[in-house]
């Protein structure tokens, strides 16, 4: 239970990060580029660092074989999209204020990205080289 609350406040943590440069990059883009691009190219930059940080510091696995990073990108992918299609609802059909956008996409994609994380991703059979 104990590491299970240290897995979720570090997640958060490093999701606190990555949204705060997630965020300085949409609010530097979406003017010129539209939300959903801006939102888009934080999302990406900010992977790479998450990956990184996930593996070393949050799950501890220390395991960046082939299939884990295969499955974080199928995992950060999926999340992507959702919040992609979120930014694209909240922007085209709700009329959400553009700032408020990325905040909104997090409440769905947080629990999503760390579930699948955890149970799937950075599993500790995760070291085996087969995936």
């Amino acid at each position: 239970m104990k590491k299970n609350l240290g897995q979720i406040i570090k997640f958060c943590a490093l999701g606190g990060i990555n949204t705060c440069l997630t965020y300085v990059i949409y609010l530097l883009l979406y003017h010129s580029t539209g939300n959903t691009f801006a939102m888009a190219s934080g999302y990406g930059l900010t992977s790479l660092l998450a990956l990184l940080l996930s593996d070393q510091w949050v799950f501890k696995l220390g395991a960046a074989n082939f299939w884990l990073v295969f499955r974080f990108y199928v995992t950060y992918g999926a999340t992507w999209l959702i919040s992609i299609a979120l930014t694209f609802l909240a922007t085209n059909w709700w009329a959400l204020q553009p700032e408020l956008i990325p905040f909104f996409c997090l409440l769905i994609t947080t629990p999503t990205n760390f579930c699948l994380s955890k149970f799937w991703v950075f599993k500790k059979s995760s070291k085996l080289i087969h995936p």
